[in-house]
């Protein structure tokens, strides 16, 4: 039942592109503005095979000499983040499913086996790999010293950063019926956060998992089990000693990160990572509203309704813009102060799925397709 039940929903929320009738269903058509700003592509690169038309999460990572990005087929790569001038190239045999993060010297990736395999940033060399509970659908994370993944069975895991060995665990048994991925895990100090499908955020003592606190941030509801999924799939943000989370058909919250205690709730439905910058909040909801709320109170900023069921992926904040893609491969550049166009760009005819991430200057976008593009925002003023 379980297995049907994650293929409904991979079926369900793949991509807009499923859709073609006039019914309502159908993604909205883009609408014509007065340019405001320029998107600059600064260099592109191929990374393979890209998503290769699965339900994963692919994300490039940076250090500060290079940009990290892999493709579903077990393609990893580092190239220059100057000249997107290629360092090396590692072709493994594995299904990637949740990749890349990269620190101290370490480069984590998931896949669809269970595996959790870290290689040296330097120079792609295997470090060593354990094997998991169940699939990794998201992105392993590591401060140095431990590494936390999570898996499709509802568990964290922490591992040795340094050889791989389990440390600990923790599960929380999925429901019935979940979206396909899981929020990736963040490591704050001495304390890991983590998402689940039960709607809950909990923290854990980072060397021993017991729990620090946890927080309902959604609770099922309605008599269907398509309609009391509350999944916590976007990433947990910590910033300002507050917890920033989100669930699918339910919340966003700003949660103390101290004890858990809810400092504010809005309404809202997401399955894609927030950005937080300057005292706001950016998401996508899941019917494709790009909404801003105030990071300190949660009162609302604005909302753009103008790309609904258009499969969007998760916003970021790039200098005085909020850049997000859709299902169609456009990237749309919105104004952070009242959200409305200001430029747009077809970067990838496969889509724009995959979260994207900044230096603060340049935006780093890696295409379904496998390209993975660099590029600024130029104001035309």
């Amino acid at each position: 039942m379980r297995l049907c039940a994650l293929a409904l929903c991979a079926f369900l929320f793949s991509g807009c592109a499923l859709f073609s009738s006039d019914d309502g269903t159908e993604p909205m058509e883009l609408v014509e503005f007065e340019p405001g700003a320029e998107v600059e592509i600064l260099w592109r690169t191929g990374v393979g095979s890209g998503r290769d038309g699965g339900v994963v999460k692919l994300i490039p990572a940076l250090d500060e000499e290079r940009v990290y990005a892999a493709d579903a087929k077990g393609l990893v790569m580092a190239v220059s983040r100057e000249s997107g001038e290629r360092q090396w190239r590692r072709k493994t045999d594995d299904q990637i499913t949740g990749g890349v993060s990269v620190n101290a010297g370490l480069l984590l990736y998931g896949t669809g086996n269970g595996e959790v395999v870290a290689l040296s940033s330097d120079t792609g060399e295997e470090r060593w790999r354990t094997t998991l509970s169940g699939e990794v659908i998201s992105v392993p994370q590591t401060d140095g010293d431990v590494v936390a993944a999570q898996t499709m069975d509802g568990k964290l895991h922490a591992l040795s950063a340094e050889s791989g060995e389990s440390q600990w665990n923790y599960e929380s048994p999925p429901p019935v019926l979940t979206l396909r991925g899981t929020a990736s895990p963040v490591i704050d100090g001495s304390s890991i956060i983590a998402g689940f499908a039960s709607g809950k955020v909990m923290q854990f003592n980072k060397s021993n998992g017991l729990v620090e606190w946890e927080h309902r941030v959604a609770l099922p509801e309605g008599r269907s089990e398509i309609e009391r999924m509350v999944d916590v799939d976007a990433s947990p943000v910590v910033q300002g000693g507050n917890v920033y989370a989100a669930t699918f058909q339910g919340k966003v919250a700003a949660l103390s990160a101290t004890n858990g205690r809810p400092r504010w709730e809005q309404s809202a439905s997401t399955h894609q990572d927030l950005a937080i910058v300057d005292r706001s909040l950016y998401l996508s909801e899941a019917d494709g509203r790009v909404r801003a709320f105030s990071s300190a109170t949660g009162s609302p900023r604005w909302q753009n309704e103008q790309m609904l069921r258009r499969d969007l992926s998760g916003p970021q904040a790039l200098g005085d813009y909020v850049v997000v893609g859709d299902f169609d491969g456009y990237l749309h550049v919105l104004n952070r102060e009242d959200g409305e166009f200001v430029a747009r760009d077809r970067l990838d005819r496969k889509g724009l799925s995959n979260t994207m991430i900044t230096d603060g200057e340049v935006l780093y976008v890696l295409g379904n397709s496998g390209r993975l593009i660099a590029l600024e925002v130029v104001s035309e003023d």
